[in-house]
Order: C-alpha cells, then sequence, then structure tokens
C-alpha cells in the first residue's frame, strides 16, 4: 500500500512541479522549502485563515511577483502516511485547502489586481480545474448515471449518449494513457509499482469530491494532523465504506442494465460498460482499503513467494546457491 501511495506522490514532484517550475507557478509546499525573509515579511507571514498555509503563502509571494524555483534533486526524505486511512484525510484537507485558497486569491486573478502574470494565472487555474474540478464532475455524473439507470432499464427512455456515455469513456481513456505515458518518460519507478499509482491516483476521487463539497458549504473546518511515523493506528471502521457502495451500486447497475437489453440496443450496452468504468475510481478505494489489513500487504508475504518461485525453478537434484534476496527471504519467512 505504502509502495503505491510512493509511486503516486513521485506523479507530483517530477511531473507536475517540473513542468509548472517553467511558469514560475510551483505549488509551495512545507516539504524541503527554503523562503527569503523579506518575502515572507511581505507576505505578511504565514496566514491562519486556510489549513494549506504553505501553498497559501507561496501563492501570496508569487502575486508579489517573487521569483520561486523548484529542483526534482532530493535532498531529504519525508513520511508516507500510516494508514490508508489518514492518507485519505491528508487528501482532504489539501482539497478543501485548496478550495479555500482559490476562494480567497481568485479576485487576484482579475487583471491589474497582483504581479501574476498570465502563464502563471493559466497554470494555477486549469491546475484548480484539473484537479478539483474534474474529480468533482467525475463523481457527480457517477451519481447521475445511477439516478438515470431506472429510466433506461425499466421505462425504456433513450440513453443521452452525447452526455452520460461517450465523454465519460472518451476522458478516462485519455486519462489513463496520459498518465501512464507521463510517468513512462518521467518518473523512474517500476511498471509494477506505475500500477499502483494508478490505483491510488483514482482511489481519492471520492475524498476530493466531498472536499470540494463542503467547501461550498463550510467554511474554517479545523486542520487535521496527518499521522505518520508510526503516530497513528489504524482504524476499526472500513475507511472506505461509501466507495464500496457506491461502486457496488454501478457495477450492479451495469450487469442490470445489460441483462436487460433483450433487444440488444448498442447504446445501452456502451450504457452498461461506461456504468462499470466509472465504478473503478470506487473500487481502487476499496481494493487498497482491502489490502492494507490483508497479509499480502507484507513486505515478508512477497519475500516468501519470491523464494519459493527461485526454488520451483531449481532442477531436482542440483544445489545452487540461492540468490542473496531469496536467502534473505528465508531468515526472514522463518
Amino acid at each position: 500500500m505504502h509502495h503505491a501511495m510512493n509511486g503516486e506522490y513521485a506523479g507530483f514532484f517530477d511531473i507536475g512541479m517540473v513542468q509548472r517550475n517553467e511558469a514560475n507557478a510551483i505549488i509551495v509546499h512545507g516539504t524541503m522549502c527554503l523562503i527569503r525573509r523579506t518575502a515572507l515579511d511581505a507576505a505578511g507571514n504565514w496566514s491562519s485563515d486556510t489549513i494549506c498555509e504553505d501553498t497559501d503563502l507561496g501563492l501570496t509571494i508569487l502575486e508579489l511577483g517573487w521569483l520561486a524555483q523548484y529542483t526534482n534533486r532530493r535532498y531529504g526524505h519525508g513520511l508516507l502516511p500510516d494508514s490508508y486511512l489518514a492518507y485519505k484525510r491528508q487528501r482532504d484537507r489539501w482539497a478543501y485547502g485548496g478550495f479555500q485558497i482559490m476562494k480567497k486569491h481568485w479576485r487576484r486573478f482579475l487583471p491589474g489586481r497582483s504581479l501574476l502574470t498570465r502563464e502563471q494565472k493559466r497554470a494555477f487555474a486549469l491546475g484548480w480545474l484539473g484537479w478539483l474540478g474534474a474529480e468533482s464532475v467525475g463523481v457527480l455524473v457517477a451519481l447521475l448515471n445511477l439516478a438515470w439507470v431506472p429510466f433506461v432499464a425499466i421505462l425504456g427512455i433513450a440513453v443521452p449518449d452525447k452526455i452520460l456515455t461517450l465523454p465519460i469513456l472518451a476522458t478516462f481513456i485519455v486519462s489513463l494513457v496520459h498518465f501512464v505515458s507521463l510517468y513512462q518518460l518521467r518518473v523512474a519507478i517500476s511498471g509494477r509499482q506505475m500500477l499502483g499509482a494508478v490505483c491510488a491516483a483514482m482511489s481519492v476521487q471520492w475524498t476530493v469530491a466531498r472536499a470540494v463539497g463542503y467547501g461550498l458549504i463550510k467554511d474554517g473546518l479545523p486542520f487535521v494532523r496527518t499521522s505518520k511515523g508510526g503516530s497513528g493506528r489504524r482504524g476499526t471502521k472500513f475507511p472506505a465504506f461509501w466507495e464500496a457502495v457506491l461502486s457496488a451500486l454501478l457495477f450492479a447497475s451495469a450487469i442490470f442494465v445489460y441483462a436487460t437489453n433483450w433487444e440488444d440496443v448498442h447504446e445501452i450496452n456502451l450504457y452498461a460498460l461506461v456504468l462499470a468504468v466509472q465504478a473503478l475510481p470506487f473500487l481502487a478505494s476499496v481494493a487498497l482499503a482491502a489490502l492494507e489489513g490483508s497479509r499480502i500487504n507484507d513486505f515478508v508475504f512477497w519475500h516468501r513467494l519470491e523464494a519459493r518461485l527461485l526454488a520451483l525453478r531449481i532442477p531436482r537434484g542440483a544445489s545452487p546457491q540461492l540468490p542473496a534476496v531469496a536467502e534473505r527471504s528465508v531468515e526472514i519467512a522463518k
């Protein structure tokens, strides 16, 4: 699970931050961040009216005309969230805080209200739209499709394919290809970890959408610290309950729509496929939450499996030396 999380974080640091650095529009984050004292004083120091105070300060400094620079050279290592619940809470804070920042700063994107360049404004606007907006729209459209299922399967009303099918499939395919292509070009991780990163990225769709919803109706939600370094415990409740409900409803609806398509209407089968595709982000959350509590979430399990597979490949009667990794795996398993 942490392997998947780390791969998902790597995309932010090796793709998004590198690209935004070209436009002097990086997202300033507190980890490994150095700020000139004069710039800090000019921005009014750290603010307390948002729960993402580091990003809020960084944007304020850019609005005053300062230059920010980013390098993806690693100078230190941070700690991952202890649990999948902590991972979701961290993303909830980032999304809600990002929405707070957007509401706080939008006027400074108007002409003459700050020293932001056109490129900087575009980078931040597209970033907010692509992250906060896309996740929220994805959940909203999934709920709309669920509500439309009885009309299609029972009442026989036509599927609005130009709204609820083709755009969704096209967006999903383009996003997936875009994600994989960029990771292969820019992020130095294995294909297996990249697959985990895809699941981790999809798994927080509901979390981000819910945070945006809270941002629309509530102000001043408290800062929730992310449990790291063994400071937190895994909760007793399943951390992906609502995602499990939504994925089950979407998959069940897809099967129901497909099974009741007696006349084999192509548009209805396509609609069923879309319902199944929309369930994938919620299913990814369920998978990570289930993985956390299973034995396959332990590296010992994989080391032991590797040692057994290596043993099966050794011809009967031969006794060659096992690789060092396998020897350590056997010792750990014992």
